[in-house]
């Protein structure tokens, strides 16, 4: 995972990105106990000339250019393969501009915070994503309050409820 993570970090040194923040099973496995996942989830702000042309090929490019091999929607460092995912609405926009740099063998990692992940597992509804909101919510790794900020500003107030309902069975 480490080349996955220093092709993140030229990616917004090159300007290729303003900024990024890794989400999903991985970003969550900095907070609880790890799940298996196929795949590296990384959120990014595009600069503006991209959005008027909605392309994520210059990021593909400078990816290939890094040592990554594109595969579908994913660009392959060894073992992972990284799926870019652009900032697709105001949460996500927000998750990524909170997120916190984290430490990962010796790589800074911009990783969404344990709420973000949490509301945004929310707003997507699958089912792995409401057993990742239980997990958080059992291993006591998720900041309630502001959590509950994010379910109230987001419209995921019944959302959060039903999951907190549900982790009172488990």
């Amino acid at each position: 995972m480490q080349e996955v993570l220093k092709a993140l970090n030229r990616l917004v040194a090159d300007g290729i990105v303003e900024n990024y923040a890794i989400g999903g099973a991985v970003g969550a496995s900095f907070y609880i106990e790890a799940v298996q996942t196929e795949d590296v989830d990384a959120f990014v702000f595009l600069p503006p000339s991209f959005k008027t042309i909605a392309s994520l090929s210059p990021i593909y490019q400078s990816l290939q250019a890094s040592g990554g091999t594109v595969e579908k929607e994913h660009v392959r460092f060894g073992e992972w393969p990284l799926q870019i995912l652009p900032d697709a609405n105001p949460l996500i926009s927000e998750a990524i501009r909170d997120a916190v740099t984290v430490d990962f063998n010796g790589t800074p990692t911009r990783v969404f915070r344990a709420e973000h992940l949490c509301a945004i597992a929310l707003q997507t509804g699958r089912v792995k994503d409401n057993l990742r909101v239980t997990m958080f919510l059992q291993q006591q790794a998720v900041n309630l309050n502001s959590l509950n900020a994010l379910a109230t500003q987001y419209g995921l107030v019944e959302r959060l409820r039903k999951a907190l309902e549900a982790g009172k069975h488990d």
